[in-house]
């Protein structure tokens, strides 16, 4: 499988503070059936604003660690870029961490102030970069099989949580993502796994496949693994 979206990476954001931790989260992936792996740290202003090249000096690091204990996984650099008043000169500037140097750019939406999420996804488009839209189902103003199917029509790439597929979250976003399976509106299952969570990953691809079938390798290994190759 290929998780695309997980905090990992040590002290840069609320998902590990030290590389023990983090190393202990990169065997799990492992057991979990993760070959390829994405960390995606916060990129949040008020919050995880640390600046991309820290976090690229990180990841380095952290990396060459991985390889040395001969952990078989490959691991990839992004960051979850959370929406703000000036989002739109960030996306102009195009200085920003993508999803493994290519041209999709994980995006996280206020969960309960709405905003428009098909506008600025648009918007983001205009730049050349092509939206993924993390947990998608976090968003309570925009949580209609409707909604999304017009923003996956558009273009977008919407990503559900592996908690939310195994019944390990909120209600209300478990119940959602079982309709945006059913109508296939999903492109991509992902951990969003931090050091105080659980990694569904593995049981969240048995049970699509249980109901699914070939829907379960394309959301959890064939879109996830496009994504990060393509430049």
């Amino acid at each position: 499988m290929t998780d695309l979206h997980c905090h990992v990476l040590p002290f840069v954001d609320d998902g590990s503070d030290s590389v023990e931790n983090s190393i202990s989260m990169i065997e799990e992936a492992v057991r979990q059936g993760v070959k390829n792996l994405v960390l995606t740290p916060h990129y949040r202003k008020g919050f995880f604003f640390i600046e991309d090249k820290k976090v690229i000096e990180v990841f380095e690091d952290f990396k060459r660690q991985v390889e040395e204990r001969n952990l078989p996984i490959k691991l990839f650099l992004g960051r979850e870029i959370t929406v703000f008043d000036d989002f739109s000169k960030l996306m102009e500037s195009k200085e920003f961490l993508t999803i493994a140097g290519g041209k999709f750019v994980l995006l996280e939406f206020p969960y309960q102030t709405e905003v428009d999420i098909e506008e600025i996804c648009y918007g983001v488009k205009l730049n050349g970069f092509i939206p993924v839209v993390a947990h998608v189902e976090r968003y309570s103003y925009f949580r209609s099989v409707e909604n999304v199917d017009r923003l996956k029509k558009s273009g977008v790439v919407i990503q559900v949580n592996a908690s939310a597929v195994v019944n390990k979250s909120y209600s209300e976003e478990n119940k959602f993502v079982k309709k945006l399976l059913k109508n296939r509106l999903v492109d991509i299952v992902a951990s969003d796994n931090h050091y105080s969570r659980v990694n569904y990953m593995a049981l969240a691809y048995k049970k699509v496949k249980a109901k699914y079938k070939d829907y379960a390798d394309l959301i959890f290994k064939t879109n996830p693994e496009y994504v990060i190759t393509q430049k």
